[in-house]
């Protein structure tokens, strides 16, 4: 008899993490696939992490999807970083290959760039980002992918904004950086596209500051939701659910082990959407 070979295990990294959508998203896609692969979500703190790797590399594992505030933390334990990870210093996916060896991925901008073609976006000059953190430094090279030739990047600290303007200066990009704490009011009335990277619940208190804005605004955090800065919004609204849905496909695909055609990756990209109640837009 053919023997049946073993779930592999896969799990979503974080602190805080109860509120993560991966574990729904992921088994959607498994179940949709016929893969063997287990997926859970694992709160761990930095101080946490050599140990996981341990456990990663002692066998059975797929591999793992990894959030705040474990970006760059798992970065120097790779045996092997994509060029956009060895660019952006952060990642969101180790992938365990059949060799056992672990491979840094970041899908974020993945994420960042098919939301916004969901809605019809996929060319901008002029993109506007709240915080300077490891998803800032994803949506600057999403910016890149867009075709950005400026980039306003506001912060609550212009000292703190090192990596992510040297990030936009190797890609091509002219970086603003602008202290919200300067801003009088319309600091993105009029900007075409704004990716909020701040945390849950940070953008509140930015929001006298931000002004109303009329254009596009995609916003990471995903809960709550809506969120204050999105209640606030008068344009175009996108969820962080709707990033997490696409950076998960190519999560997927990589932890499945299997080759996705262009209709495999409809079918597996639908199938998230529905998981979540989500309405796909494009």
């Amino acid at each position: 008899m053919a023997q049946i070979p073993q779930p592999l295990q896969a799990a979503v990294l974080g602190k805080p993490i109860s509120h993560s959508k991966s574990p729904v998203l992921h088994r959607a896609a498994y179940a949709l696939l016929g893969a063997p692969v287990r997926y859970e979500a694992i709160e761990l703190d930095p101080a946490q992490a050599a140990a996981h790797i341990d456990r990663v590399r002692a066998g059975g594992w797929a591999g793992c999807s990894v959030t705040m505030p474990l970006k760059d933390v798992f970065v120097p334990y790779m045996d092997e970083l994509s060029d956009r990870v060895a660019r952006l210093g952060a990642l969101n996916t180790i992938v365990v290959r059949e060799d056992g060896s672990l491979f840094g991925q970041n899908t974020d901008v993945d994420g960042l760039v098919l939301s916004l073609a969901d809605f019809g976006l996929t060319q901008c000059a002029h993109p506007t980002i709240l915080g300077s953190g490891n998803t800032a430094l994803a949506a600057i090279e999403a910016c890149a992918e867009l075709g950005a030739r400026r980039l306003k990047l506001i912060v609550r600290d212009a000292s703190r904004a090192g990596r992510a303007t040297a990030l936009a200066r190797s890609l091509d990009i002219d970086p603003q950086v602008i202290e919200i704490a300067s801003c009088a009011g319309d600091a993105v009335a009029r900007d075409e596209l704004v990716f909020s990277t701040l945390p849950p619940r940070a953008a509140d208190s930015w929001i006298p500051a931000l002004g109303t804005g009329a254009g596009i605004l995609l916003d990471v955090a995903y809960d709550p939701w809506p969120s204050a800065l999105a209640s606030a919004w008068t344009g175009t609204i996108i969820s962080g659910l709707h990033m997490l849905v696409h950076q998960a496909v190519e999560q997927a695909r990589a932890f499945s082990r299997m080759d996705f055609d262009e209709k495999t990756r409809e079918s597996v990209t639908n199938a998230m959407y529905d998981s979540v109640g989500l309405h796909r837009h494009g």
